[in-house]
């Protein structure tokens, strides 16, 4: 009995090591984007603060050094908040993007993996084929010798 070869097997292995190289790099930039998400959100929440301290500022007698001191503060925190939610628009862009070629790498390793069962599946289909045609010789072989005895 002849032993299935598929003559793509390293063409596969190839796809499938490509596969887990995308996986790995889909892996480091779901955490970049949760990263810069959480960065997004404490600049945000930085910024809150910074706002309600000015708030609370408002309703006492300030200096106007203290209220340029505020303001560059709050300029700062915008600016820092701004930068945060760009960096994680960023991140969420080589998200998408990772995610893109992750599926292709998975597409292609199935499409080798698809083709490799159809050729098992028609290499199981002759095998049988053989095997009953070495079956039906016999048959006829032994019918022979029946019938000439």
């Amino acid at each position: 009995m002849k032993r299935f070869r598929f003559r793509l097997e390293r063409l596969l292995q190839l796809r499938e090591r490509r596969e887990r190289e995308q996986a790995q790099a889909l892996g480091l930039a779901l955490r970049e984007e949760e990263d810069r998400r959480d960065a997004r959100d404490e600049a945000a929440e930085r910024l809150g603060r910074i706002g309600e301290q000015i708030a609370d500022a408002g309703t006492s007698v300030t200096r106007a050094g203290t209220l340029r001191n505020l303001g560059l503060t709050v300029e700062a925190a915008l600016d820092q908040a701004e930068a945060a939610e760009r960096s994680h628009e960023e991140s969420l862009e080589r998200l998408r993007d990772e995610q893109e070629r992750y599926g292709e790498a998975r597409r292609e390793r199935r499409v080798i993996e698809r083709l490799r069962e159809r050729r098992r599946d028609d290499w199981r289909e002759d095998l049988k084929r053989d095997e009953q045609q070495e079956q039906d010789g016999h048959a006829r072989h032994q019918a022979r010798e029946r019938s000439g005895s």
